[in-house]
Parts: structure tokens; C-alpha cells; sequence
């Protein structure tokens, strides 16, 4: 009896094996037991089961054999009722043989949706069965499974050590087999695994057989350099029933015959149980490229790509996992009752569809694709985790992670509050773990979760939006350019016209690759969309006449500003836009971060230590020129006049240091945090300046200014009594403590920074004036070679500057523009004879203009997209290209406001209408008539071509907003110029900042617009109100500066008289 079962389990192996079982039948030959060849336990031929060869094991082991049959005799024993697996559920060669020959015929039950049969990936021949493989390929295919089987043998024994012994003595497997020493019970596990192994087990097998010739390669080159490290576990090879392998599985990609064998031999699995088998994300992708060719001869394998939709996605390297597309379905939005006797009540639910799929991490197309999404904020939501670390890179603001909610009640719906049952977090990413029906086995990509933005839409929108952004991501110009990536996989392959059969072309064959057949100018390319429950396919037509379905001039121009270090950058992980402005608005403010990651951060980070010192010096501490003067002041004899001002001003001790730790121990939050603000958001204004040169003469001035203040003075110190006077004459202290912070948000001050101010706006004024006394050793600087760029920048050639017109737009807003301005616009956005979505038909030379500068601006933080749904009614504003006279042939961004123009119901009745703002040349004229010395200044406040340095927060950003040529939604972050009354801005704004030294200023100071007026009676006298305009400018709250290269300061009225009309307006 256990003889019997003995025998039983053997001859179970040797069926796995397609080893003979009757040896009495099969002819013997004789071979050496010492051999240590490969093939010793199979036939080396490919012949039919019915006929087969003689093993060429020993004279011995066929003798034992012949007795063990002979024992059993005619008394056979179930292996089933012994709780054995059937050997009827074993493929057997011929079987398997049947299978590749005549094909095997699909499951499409398990493939729900649309399939669209016909196309080259999914041809008729092959719609509802496998195709028929030839002769020649199948008995190679038959060969090279013989020996994965005996690799598959050889490894299950390896991972069962009692058997160890037995098997590394044994030659071949018969050997083995016969071998007395190895138990029963043994050999039953072993037969168990055997019948059922793990896909894991096959993978190995597979991937030991593929490259077995260039392991023996790489097993030479490691003997010559051998790689030595503690705790780790040694690789290397055992013999096991004559087979040479690994003692640890492979851990590299296997090759595409690998997987091809693979396929067959696990016949009943499908693509998703062989994904998580895949090493890394290229093995993956070409795993499913070459199961979408029909390369693998496995029946379940297309259901990979379940319908033609998500095969389409898995095309473009998104594979989605998880998909709610019933948010039409859910929602509903039900009221009954009124103001009668019935009380009000109110059902409502709204669900947003949900696209759930994995991507290639730290790849270009992902980066692209990813920044895409979050660029479309008003109609698609995007979250993404990074599989490696398990962190969320991006999420929108938390009032828009929910996909599922509900209220319900009596009363008025819009008194209640919505309850969220279903929202984006910790909780749904495990759900959809859950539910996902794959999984990999490494980390190399993101999951990036999708969902539309408004409730209630079918399937069509996001799965279009997708669509659309994968195409522009891989940067397909044509139909036909939306296979050039899997170009190099098409040449490969090989497909047999009469049967469908795709097979890999051999080294030095002559035949027609799938590539060849798809560029073939006789095949047809065609498109798929989906509209609601039906299919649009689009032929060469259609998208010849669509001007952006695919990826084009415009996409060109925008990636060229979004993504210029694709041509020298090798790791392209995802990480979202990262500015100023951005970066102000997280939870930490910049300077506090610097401050809690000091201790361990400086010293690492050259790039953090450099930004903190030059922040210190320009941000947080006194200016080293006014330290070093200040306390020689302190030191000199000062009696009666001085003293009593740097008494009056506290100035006359010397003040506490103040290094960056020490503000940020002692500032009040909200001060920290407009100080903060202000360098953050500065950053932001200044990168989105697209005036030609402007940003180059802003960092020439900056550095100038930073060498003056941060010098170490020894000379005269007469300009800081003159300081201190200025003090005196404005009524301020240079010492305001931390809890002397003025809340109010329109006040200049008090604040800690008033002395750092004021020596800053006095070392910029005095540039100009190089004829006075107190400006000597500002002059001398300037006049050395270490500013010999800045001299030469044309900044003090007022004559030259005067003649040359900024190259850039004016400033007129949507109330103020002549309407023949806006007739182009409005002849193609109301043309009733045109059907298509106006985004469809945009002009693309207006688009060329437009989305190059949004990019601009959304890198720079200028702007940013916005949840707000992108309808025309629900948005603002529509970005346009257009000309002005000053500025021919030159398009330039405008927006078109109309819409808000709308909602304008009045101007407030306290600002003036720029008929009543003061003229520059009849308010200067009378004053140089009466002061025979009289000299001017006009300084203009910096601000953008297209926006003001003035801040959008809140509901005042939502009236910003606007669509651009691809009908995303976009709002500012600071006030754009075309918004409809912006004129007003600016003037009141400036206004309102010179009236708080009204009884300093009189009549001296006036403003028009962004452009002041100073006028003093002399040289001496006009410095000291421009350096107090400057001052008032440029104090708290930080955000506004005086710009140097649009300014004339120090003019008689001559020149005045002379000025360019342009340069005496607001601009």
C-alpha cells in the first residue's frame, strides 16, 4: 500500500514532467550516471506525446522502475480519494500542443464596456479566440516548456530542504526519484506543489530558463570582482538533479520570450495576477503593450484591457484601478413644500465621477500629464501619492475633497450644511486598495486620483479631459503619432495576416513589422470620444480640421515655459509649481521654517544657507552702513541740536543686535508675517515682469543697493543726523518695539523696520542728487568700479530714457478701453454660424500669445488655477491676444471682463474720476514760476505690464477670475490691469498713503495714477521729500517699490516741459 502511493506521487511528478511513466514500453539506451548534461530527465526532440523517446536514465533506474510497476500490478489506487491533485487537471504535452496549434478561445464574460473590434491592436481574426500558432513555433515553444518544467522541479525542491540532500547527489531526476532516502511524506509536499504551483514559482522557472546564457556570463565577471557585504546572504549557484541554478530567485526584468512561456504555461491566470510579478515599471509597460498586440496565446490575457476605453487610457501609460462613473445616476436635487401649511423639506445628494489609476514615477509624460490636471482646477480635481514613500505630493483645499455627499431636512436647503459621506483621504486610498483587482510588486509610480469638480456629470467630461492631457503629455501632433511610443516594441513584432498570430521577428528576418503596417499610408486612423452612452470616433478629417485635438504650436509654446530643463534634467519627479507666492500660502510662513529647521539644516543645504544670509541681510537686520555710522555718531562730541534729535528720535543708544534668530524670538506674528509676505510676494511679482529687460535692471539695482548698505562706512556721518531729522520732521521713532506694531493694515507705521526703511530710501534718492554734501559718500560709491554696470545701465541718462517708450502695454482697463478694441473679439466669440465650443475654434495665433504668458505667470505665482467651474458665466473674464496703436503688429495679453463689467453697479462716490486727477505739467509750472531754483522728481511705482503690486485674497481673487484659450479657470493673485474700474486702484491707493503726511507734504506732493509728483524749491530741499515719498512708498506693508528706470528725479521744469506724453500719465 505505501508502496503504491509511492509510486502514485511519482507518477504524478513525471506527468508535470511529461516524463515517460511505462519505461517497460520505451526503448533504453544507456548513459553515464556521472553526466552532468542538461538534458538527461526529457527528450531533447519536440515530438507528440503518443510517441515518445526513450528517457536517458540508467540501466538502474529503469530496472527499479520495472519492479515498482510490477508491485502494483493491476490494483490501482485513486489519487483523489488519497486527497491528490488529478492528473486530468494537468495540461499535458499534447494538450498544451492542441492549444498553441488550434488557439484557444476567450472569456468575454470578463470583459464588460465597449470593445471596438477591427482596429490593428484588436483585429477580427482574434476577437473571440486566441490565434492559431504554426508548427515550428510550437514545437519550440513545447522544448523550451520541457525545460522551465525541470527549472520549476528543480526550484521547488530547492525551497523544501529535506530534500536537498537527495537532490544534490542526484544527476537527473529519475535519480532522484528512485532515491529510497527520500521520505514519503516528503515527496507527497513535493507533489503537491508541483501539481498547483504558485505564479510566483513559474515566473522563476521562467525567468531561469530566458537567461540561463547570461547568467553563466555575469557568474564570470562576478568571480573576477566580487562584491563583500555584512549581513547580507550570498548569491550563487547549486546543482540540483543536474540542473545549475540560483540559489535566490532572479531579481531582474525577464525577457519577452520569459513572458511568453509564462503565459502558456499558467494558462489560467490572467494579466492582472502576472503584474504583480513584474520587477519594475518597464517590464510592467511592455508586458501590457505586447498583451494588447495579442502577442501572448492566454485566453484571459485581454481582459487586461476590460473595454476599448480603458485600453486607450493604458496606451498612454495611465492604467486606472478604480472607476465611479454614476454621479449623473446619484444625484438629485428634490424640494417640495412652500409657504403654505406644508413645510419646506429638502433631499439632496451629489456624487462626482472618480477615475482612480497608476502612472510612471519620475517620468517626463507623468510630470507633464500631472501638471496639466492641476492646471484644469475648474473642472477636474487631482491628487497624487508617490508609491515609493506613500506621501501626497498635491491635493486640492479640503472643502473640495469630498465625491459624496448629502443634505437633508426641513427648512430652507441653503440653511444647511452639506455632510460629506465619501471624500479623498486616508480612508478612500485604503477603499480603493481594497477594491483594486492588481497590484505591483514594486514602488516606481504615483497613484493619481481624479475626480470632477462639479457634481452631476456623466462619464464623457473626465474621461475626455484625461484623454485629451495624455495625448498633449506624450506630445502627439497626428493619429498616427499616437503609436510613435511604442515604436521600438512594433518593430519587434511580427503578425501573420491569414491567422492574426503576432510573433517577435528573429535576428536578421526579412518581414513586415506591426510598425510597418501601422505607418502604412493605406491604414486609416480614427479616434475615439465618448459623448454620454455613445461612441465618437473621429476619422483624418476631423482632426485635420480641429485645431486642438491634438498637441500643437500653442502646447509648444506653454511646455517650453512650464518645463524648460526636459533637454538637460534626468529626474523628472513630479512636485507642484514652486514660487514665492505659492510657497507664502502653506501652513508655514518661509522665514519661520528657516528659523525651526536651523539646527538641522544649516551647514547641509548650501542653497538654504545662502538664501537665509542674503534674507538676513536684506529682510530681517539693520543695513551694516547705518550700524557702523550710527555708533561712530554716537561716539563723536554731539551737543545741543543733534543730540536732542537722536535723543527725540531714540536714537542716541545703540541698538540691540538684531540678527534673523532674534527677530523671529521677538516679532509679533502678524508683523513676521507681512514682512514675510512681502519678500515672498515680491519674488512672484517680479518673475512675472515680461517687459523686455526689466527683471536684468531690477537685480542690477538690488545689488547695487545691497553693496551700499551693507558697507562698512568710515567717514563722515552727517547723512545720519540727516536721518534723524527726518524722523523728527515725520514725527516717528527709529525704535519701535514688537508690541508697538500698528493691526491697522493701512497705516505706514509703527513697526521695527522704520530706520531700515528710511536709510534704504535715502541711499536711493541720493544716487540722484550727487551735487549735495550729505550724498558724498553715496556718490563716491557709485562712481567706483565696482558699480561701473550700474552707472552705464542708462538709469541716470534721463534725456536718452525720456525718448525711448517702454515696450510694454498700457494699463487700461475693460471700462476705459475704446470698444473698436474689442470687435475682433466679439466678431468671433458671437458668430451664430459657428456650432463648435468657442475654445474648439480659438484662433491659435491668439493662443500662441496667450497661454505662453499665463505659463509665465502661474510659474512666476502671478496666478493660479482656481475651483471655480469653467463656464463664461460663472468666470469673469476670457483671455484674448490683441494690438495697440503704440505697439503694431505686437499681441499682447488682454483679458475681456465684460462679464464683471456687468455686474459694476457704481464707482465709489469718494474716488475721483481720472478727468479730476491733477495734470502734471499745469500743477509743476506755477511752482517753478515762484521758486527760481525749483527742481522735480517724478516717481512711478513699480508695477507689471499686465498687474499691480496690490494683493487679491478672498472674494476679491474670486472677481479676478478669468478663462483662458483652453476654458480653464485662472484667478490672479495680484489686481490685473484689465479689470474693469482698476484705473481707480492704484490712484486712490497712492492717495490715500501720501495723505497720511499731508501736513508734511502740503502741496508739494501730488499723484496721478501710479506716478508722483515732488517738488522741492532746491536740490537740498527736493531730497528730503523724495526720500520721505520713497519711504512712505516703500514702508509696511512692503508690497510697493519705487521704480528707478521709469522715474526722473532731479529735473528743472524744462525738461519736464520736454517729457514724452506717455511718461506723464499713469501707466
Amino acid at each position: 500500500m505505501e508502496e503504491d502511493k509511492r509510486n502514485q506521487y511519482i507518477d504524478l511528478i513525471k506527468h508535470f514532467l511529461w516524463m515517460p511513466v511505462d519505461l517497460e514500453e520505451i526503448p533504453s539506451t544507456t548513459h553515464d550516471v556521472s553526466s552532468s548534461t542538461p538534458s538527461t530527465d526529457v527528450p531533447s526532440a519536440s515530438v507528440p506525446a503518443s510517441e515518445p523517446q526513450a528517457s536517458t536514465s540508467s540501466a538502474t533506474a529503469t530496472v527499479k522502475a520495472k519492479k515498482k510497476k510490477a508491485k502494483s500490478g493491476s490494483k490501482k489506487t485513486s489519487s483523489i480519494e488519497d486527497g491528490l491533485p488529478d492528473k486530468k487537471n494537468i495540461e499535458t504535452e499534447e494538450e498544451m500542443r492542441k492549444r498553441l496549434r488550434e488557439g484557444a478561445k476567450k472569456n468575454r464574460g470578463i470583459m464588460p464596456g465597449t470593445q471596438i473590434v477591427g482596429t490593428m491592436a484588436n483585429p477580427y481574426t482574434t476577437w473571440d479566440k486566441t490565434a492559431p500558432m504554426p508548427e515550428d513555433e510550437t514545437n519550440d515553444l513545447i522544448r523550451d516548456i520541457r525545460e522551465i518544467k525541470l527549472y520549476l522541479f528543480c526550484r521547488l525542491i530547492l525551497s523544501q530542504a529535506s530534500l536537498l540532500p537527495a537532490a544534490l547527489k542526484a544527476n537527473n531526476v529519475q535519480e532522484f526519484l528512485d532515491d529510497n532516502t527520500v521520505a514519503e511524506s516528503d515527496l507527497r509536499d513535493l507533489c503537491l506543489k508541483v501539481a498547483e504551483p504558485t505564479l510566483q514559482d513559474i515566473r522563476d522557472a521562467s525567468a531561469d530558463f530566458a537567461q540561463r546564457a547570461k547568467r553563466y556570463v555575469e557568474e564570470k565577471k562576478k568571480k573576477k570582482k566580487k562584491k563583500k557585504s555584512k549581513g547580507s546572504e550570498s548569491k550563487s549557484k547549486v546543482t540540483i538533479c543536474g540542473k545549475s541554478i540560483w540559489n535566490q530567485a532572479s531579481q531582474n526584468a525577464m525577457s519577452r520570450d520569459g513572458w511568453l512561456q509564462f503565459s502558456i504555461m499558467a494558462k489560467d491566470c490572467n494579466l492582472q495576477h502576472a503584474i504583480q510579478l513584474c520587477r519594475n515599471w518597464s517590464e510592467f509597460s511592455d508586458l501590457s503593450l505586447l498583451a494588447m498586440w495579442q502577442y501572448f496565446p492566454a485566453s484571459n490575457w485581454d481582459s487586461w484591457g476590460v473595454n476599448t476605453l480603458t485600453q486607450q487610457l493604458q496606451q498612454f501609460s495611465f492604467f486606472p484601478y478604480f472607476a465611479d462613473y454614476n454621479a449623473r445616476t446619484i444625484t438629485r436635487y428634490h424640494q417640495s413644500g412652500s409657504r403654505s401649511a406644508v413645510r419646506r423639506q429638502h433631499d439632496m445628494i451629489e456624487a462626482r465621477n472618480i477615475m482612480v489609476g497608476s502612472m510612471k514615477r519620475n517620468d517626463p509624460v507623468t510630470r507633464r500629464f500631472l501638471q496639466y490636471l492641476l492646471m484644469r482646477a475648474g473642472e477636474v480635481l487631482v491628487m497624487v501619492r508617490d508609491g515609493k514613500t506613500g506621501r501626497v505630493i498635491t491635493a486640492p483645499p479640503k472643502e473640495h475633497l469630498w465625491t459624496y455627499r448629502k443634505k437633508t431636512g426641513l427648512g430652507r436647503a441653503a440653511r444647511n450644511e452639506w455632510e460629506s459621506i465619501l471624500e479623498m483621504g486616508p480612508e478612500f486610498m485604503k477603499l480603493t486598495d481594497q477594491l483594486r483587482q492588481w497590484r505591483f510588486g514594486f514602488n516606481d509610480f504615483y497613484d493619481v486620483y481624479i475626480w470632477d469638480l462639479k457634481p452631476g456629470h456623466d462619464e464623457a467630461r473626465i474621461f475626455n479631459k484625461v484623454s485629451e492631457d495624455l495625448r498633449n503629455a506624450w506630445r502627439m501632433k497626428h493619429t498616427r503619432e499616437m503609436y510613435n511610443h511604442m515604436e521600438p516594441l512594433l518593430r519587434s513584432l511580427h503578425r501573420d495576416d491569414d491567422t492574426g498570430h503576432t510573433r517577435q521577428i528573429k535576428p536578421g528576418e526579412h518581414v513586415e513589422s506591426i510598425w510597418d503596417a501601422v505607418m502604412d499610408e493605406r491604414s486609416i486612423f480614427k479616434m475615439v470620444d465618448v459623448a454620454g452612452p455613445h461612441i465618437i470616433v473621429h476619422d483624418n478629417d476631423d482632426v485635420e480640421e480641429s485645431l486642438y485635438m491634438f498637441y500643437n504650436e500653442a502646447n509648444e509654446a506653454e511646455d517650453a515655459v512650464l518645463f524648460p530643463d526636459e533637454s538637460t534634467r534626468k529626474n523628472f519627479a513630479f512636485r507642484g509649481i514652486s514660487n514665492g507666492a505659492a510657497d507664502f500660502e502653506t501652513l508655514f510662513l518661509p522665514s519661520q521654517a528657516r528659523y525651526l529647521t536651523k539646527d538641522t539644516i544649516l551647514g547641509i543645504d548650501p542653497q538654504h544657507d545662502a538664501l537665509r544670509d542674503q534674507q538676513m541681510h536684506t529682510i530681517w537686520c539693520l543695513p551694516n552702513l547705518w550700524v557702523t555710522d550710527s555708533a561712530q555718531a554716537r561716539k563723536e562730541k554731539l551737543d545741543g541740536k543733534p543730540r536732542a534729535l537722536l535723543k527725540k528720535t531714540s536714537l542716541v543708544r545703540e541698538p540691540k543686535k538684531m540678527n534673523f534668530e532674534i527677530r523671529m524670538e521677538t516679532l509679533e506674528t502678524q508683523e513676521t508675517w507681512e514682512r514675510d509676505k512681502s519678500a515672498s510676494y515680491k519674488q512672484s511679482l517680479h518673475a512675472g515682469d515680461l517687459e523686455p529687460g526689466c527683471n536684468a535692471k531690477y537685480d542690477l539695482l538690488q545689488k547695487t543697493l545691497q553693496a551700499i548698505l551693507q558697507t562698512t562706512h568710515s567717514g563722515p556721518t552727517d547723512w545720519v543726523l540727516y536721518i534723524t531729522s527726518i524722523l523728527d520732521w515725520l514725527d516717528i521713532r527709529g525704535d519701535y518695539k514688537p508690541d508697538e506694531y500698528t493691526m491697522d493694515g493701512l497705516a505706514p507705521w509703527p513697526h521695527s523696520f522704520i530706520v531700515q526703511d528710511l536709510v534704504e530710501a535715502f541711499v536711493m534718492m541720493a544716487m540722484f542728487l550727487p551735487g549735495l554734501e550729505v550724498t558724498r559718500f553715496v556718490t563716491e560709491f557709485v562712481n567706483s568700479s565696482q558699480c561701473e554696470e550700474f552707472r552705464n545701465s542708462g538709469v541716470f541718462d534721463i534725456e536718452e530714457r525720456n525718448k525711448v517708450r517702454p515696450d510694454r502695454r498700457t494699463g487700461t482697463g475693460y471700462m476705459f478701453r475704446e470698444k473698436e478694441f474689442w470687435n475682433e473679439w466679439n466678431g468671433f466669440y458671437n458668430d451664430d454660424e459657428e456650432d463648435d465650443f468657442w475654445p474648439e475654434r480659438y484662433p491659435v495665433e491668439w493662443s500662441l500669445i496667450v497661454r505662453p504668458i499665463l505659463a509665465h505667470f502661474y510659474k512666476a505665482g502671478v496666478i493660479t488655477p482656481v475651483n471655480v467651474e469653467s463656464h463664461p458665466e460663472l468666470v469673469r473674464g476670457i483671455a484674448i491676444a490683441q494690438t495697440e496703436p503704440h505697439r503694431p503688429g505686437k499681441l499682447d495679453l488682454s483679458i475681456n471682463y465684460e462679464e464683471q463689467h456687468a455686474r459694476v453697479n457704481k464707482i465709489d462716490p469718494f474716488f475721483s474720476a481720472p478727468s479730476q486727477w491733477p495734470e502734471i505739467i499745469p500743477h509743476a509750472k506755477p511752482f517753478a514760476g515762484s521758486h527760481p531754483t525749483a527742481r522735480f522728481a517724478l516717481l512711478r511705482t513699480w508695477s507689471s505690464p499686465h498687474y499691480y503690486p496690490f494683493m487679491c485674497d478672498g472674494t476679491d481673487r474670486y472677481s479676478t477670475t478669468f478663462l483662458d484659450s483652453r476654458n480653464r479657470s485662472w484667478a490672479w493673485r495680484f489686481v490685473p490691469k484689465d479689470m474693469t474700474a482698476i484705473k481707480y486702484s492704484p490712484h486712490e491707493t497712492i492717495k490715500r498713503r501720501l495723505g497720511y503726511l499731508k501736513h508734511q507734504f502740503g502741496s508739494r506732493v501730488i499723484n496721478r495714477g501710479d506716478l508722483i509728483l515732488v517738488m522741492g524749491e532746491d536740490e537740498d530741499d527736493l531730497f528730503k521729500y523724495c526720500i520721505t515719498v520713497t519711504l512712505a512708498i516703500q514702508t509696511k506693508p512692503w508690497m510697493w517699490e519705487t521704480d528707478l528706470w521709469k522715474s526722473f528725479i532731479n529735473v528743472d521744469m524744462d525738461f519736464i516741459e520736454r517729457m514724452e506724453e506717455h511718461w506723464l500719465k499713469e501707466y
